[in-house]
């Protein structure tokens, strides 16, 4: 990701100092100013990636936690702050892609797994994958259960499921490799 110098470089000395003390002091002053400053360009950026209004909402309110949590670590003799946020939101953009991926995935593999016929007929196979379906998942954890059922069936993220549920987010990654591992174990 190329990211074009600004006009005014005396924001971006003023976006270094503001990182600074955010990571220093945990102000949240600080942060404020600088969350002004750069969600303006991080949400024209995603927008002209192709990201839809709401999902580029979505990814500035993830990335500018991100910035506030991992200020300290920040290094100006490395990067401009503008670089360096930039940075984690690209690598924000990198990880929906990857989990889009893997659900697309995932939810195949359910369709595999169930056997669902890609025609109904009349609502009879779609009846006999629902059972099919439902007596897999019967023999699995509760637990598992319900994140599978979550994330493939309803289609929610592995955020959306740890907000939900109120688990962190690698228990949630974890019971859904876990649970499907033994429904491939089922199935076979």
């Amino acid at each position: 990701m190329v990211v074009s110098a600004p006009a005014n470089t005396e924001n971006m000395d003023n976006e270094t100092e503001l990182l600074l003390a955010i990571g220093r002091e945990q102000s949240q002053k600080a942060y404020a100013e600088l969350f002004r400053l750069l969600t303006p360009r991080i949400k024209g950026f995603l927008i002209r990636q192709g990201r839809q209004a709401d999902e580029s909402d979505n990814i500035v309110q993830d990335a500018m936690l991100s910035v506030w949590q991992k200020a300290h670590s920040f290094r100006p003799e490395l990067s401009s702050a503008r670089t360096w946020v930039f940075a984690i939101v690209r690598n924000r953009m990198i990880d929906l892609q990857r989990m889009a991926v893997r659900e697309a995935k995932g939810k195949d593999r359910i369709k595999t797994l169930s056997a669902a016929p890609d025609v109904s007929n009349g609502g009879v196979e779609g009846d006999s994958v629902r059972s099919r379906l439902e007596a897999m998942l019967s023999v699995l954890p509760a637990e598992h259960a319900q994140v599978l059922v979550m994330s493939y069936l309803e289609g929610k993220s592995h955020r959306e499921i740890s907000t939900e549920t109120g688990l962190p987010l690698g228990t949630v990654k974890s019971r859904i490799r876990l649970g499907f591992h033994k429904l491939q174990e089922i199935a076979a």
